[in-house]
């Protein structure tokens, strides 16, 4: 699952993990996998270095394709490392409050972690992508609370820009993308440390990650997709879309998820609108008409 960040994946993470058959992840982002300098960039490379690389160069050119393979081992090398510190640096100990906090500390045991990491930077050496399957199915394995579950959720926003590489690494895998009005987004990320500061910054910052997840969404295949509108999930029209996304996983309904919808996702839980008093102007009023145009000409589905 993911969108543009603060569309509502933590929430309808939250709802999914009340399905016996559904277990979230433990925290319900792990962000190791879909972050920079996660493991979808150990397996496939930076996303600017691959827009960048060249095309490939025959063996007889011995001394360019060894120039060619030296560079990529360094390159790989860095990603490597850079993983590894951010695991334990970064995203094994956070301290912030749910969904962010603890961190990978709070779903599984650091010697288990320890183990998983070194079999993965042996099995790097074989297949990158073989690599990542039985890592990621491991770590699955040896959360903490694993049962007989179909489904795992994992909530990190950029598994959406990231989804075409994911469906690459896991065939089976099924896309939720989250949707939120663009301006009750922006709102809210405006309250946050990270991201941009203005509500025009705001404008670009979640016009490219539309973009991004509309190309990636592109190479799914559309059976293995759905966009949910947290609007449609939480006020307009709300069996319907529960249905909806019941239907899309083949699971039947159960009385602790429908009390969780019923009780905790209701429409003032939404905050839909707030846009209006917190950053509405004739500027961004404007910049949030082109902004629109742009998308829809593109064919991003938005809200």
């Amino acid at each position: 699952m993911g969108g543009t960040g603060r569309s509502g994946t933590t929430v309808i993470g939250d709802l999914l993990g009340n399905h016996s058959k559904i277990r979230t992840s433990t925290p319900i982002e792990i962000k190791f996998l879909t972050n920079k300098s996660g493991l979808v960039d150990v397996v496939f490379g930076y996303s600017s270095e691959i827009e960048k690389s060249a095309g490939k160069v025959s063996i007889l050119n011995f001394r360019t394709y060894r120039k060619r393979k030296r560079k990529e081992k360094e390159r790989f090398s860095k990603i490597l490392a850079e993983f590894n510190k951010f695991i334990w640096e970064k995203w094994w100990n956070i301290d912030a409050p749910p969904p962010h906090g603890r961190g990978l500390i709070s779903g599984i045991a650091k010697t288990d972690l320890e183990n998983l990491l070194k079999r993965l930077k042996r099995d790097l050496k074989i297949n990158r992508k073989w690599a990542a399957r039985h890592f990621m199915a491991t770590f699955i394995s040896k959360q903490f609370g694993a049962g007989d579950e179909i489904y795992w959720v994992e909530t990190t926003p950029m598994n959406i820009p990231e989804a075409n590489k994911l469906q690459e690494l896991f065939p089976n895998a099924l896309f939720i993308n989250m949707v939120r009005d663009p301006r009750d987004v922006i709102a809210s990320l405006l309250t946050k440390k990270w991201g941009p500061t203005t509500a025009l910054e705001g404008l670009d910052w979640i016009e490219a990650r539309l973009l991004a997840g509309h190309e990636a969404l592109t190479a799914v295949k559309p059976e293995k997709k759905i966009t949910i509108a947290l609007e449609d999930l939480a006020i307009k029209n709300r069996e319907a879309t529960y249905k909806k996304l019941l239907g899309f996983l083949k699971v039947t309904d159960e009385p602790t998820m429908q009390a969780f919808f019923t009780q905790s996702m209701t429409p003032d839980a939404a905050t839909s609108g707030r846009w209006k008093s917190e950053i509405d102007s004739p500027e961004f009023s404007a910049g949030y008409a082109a902004m629109t145009a742009r998308l829809a000409k593109a064919g991003v589905v938005f809200q």
